[in-house]
Formats: C-alpha cells, structure tokens, sequence
C-alpha cells in the first residue's frame, strides 16, 4: 500500500497545479499539518507553491519520478545498470570509452543509467 507521499507525489505527477485543501482532503491529513509538510518540501524544492496556495511538483523531481518509472520497468527485464558516481573537482573518469570532467572546484555527483552503453546522465551540485 502506498504511504501518503507516494500519493501525493502521484497525484502531483502531472504537473498542473492543485488545491491544497482539496488534497489534504484527498490524502486525508489534518489542514495544518499538510500545510507544514508542504512548507518543507517546498524548502527542499520538491514541491513548488505560488500565491494562491497552489502546489504542483517541481520539475527536477517530475522528470526524477518518469525516469524511475522507467527505470522499473527496464530492471524487471534485468538489462539496465544504474549506479551514483561522485566526480571530485578538477578531475576526470572514464566510464565505456566516454571521458567525464569535471571542472569545476565543487564535487559533482553523476546518476547514471546504462542499457549497453551510458543512456543518461544526470549530474547534481553537492552541496
């Protein structure tokens, strides 16, 4: 059974923008502390909020859930390699003859997904 993040990020997958009261309501969580959590994804920049008490997913964590979605039903077939790579500043890695840099002066974590050969690369500021 889904807990009741993994329901409101469902219902928030489709990038329109929502009701907060309505969603409480759907999720069936207190006004009050739905509100307190969506302050804290927001904070986390999970979740993007305008002015009319609106919420809708952000798109970084949008393209995050397709990509898992994908990535589920690839792994059933047991032919996608997914790994983390963190890449220290100033330094270079070669992963199947394709050579990463990185130039900055901060680490850089690298979300890689393979089937054969390196089909995405997603790369993340650490802070």
């Amino acid at each position: 059974m889904p807990t009741k993040l993994e329901k409101l990020l469902a219902l928030l997958c489709d990038n329109q923008w929502h009701n907060m009261k309505t969603i409480a309501e759907n999720l069936e969580i207190p006004e009050e502390k739905f509100r307190q959590m969506i302050a804290f994804l927001a904070e986390a920049d999970i979740i993007k909020q305008n002015q009319t008490n609106q919420i809708k997913l952000s798109q970084n964590w949008k393209t995050l859930l397709i990509s898992q979605k994908e990535t589920n039903s690839e792994t059933k077939q047991g032919t996608t390699a997914i790994g983390t790579i963190i890449i220290p500043p100033q330094k270079t890695l070669i992963i199947q003859c394709t050579r990463i840099t990185n130039l900055t002066d901060t680490n850089l974590e690298l979300e890689i997904r393979m089937n054969k050969r390196i089909r995405e690369i997603a790369i993340n500021k650490i802070k």
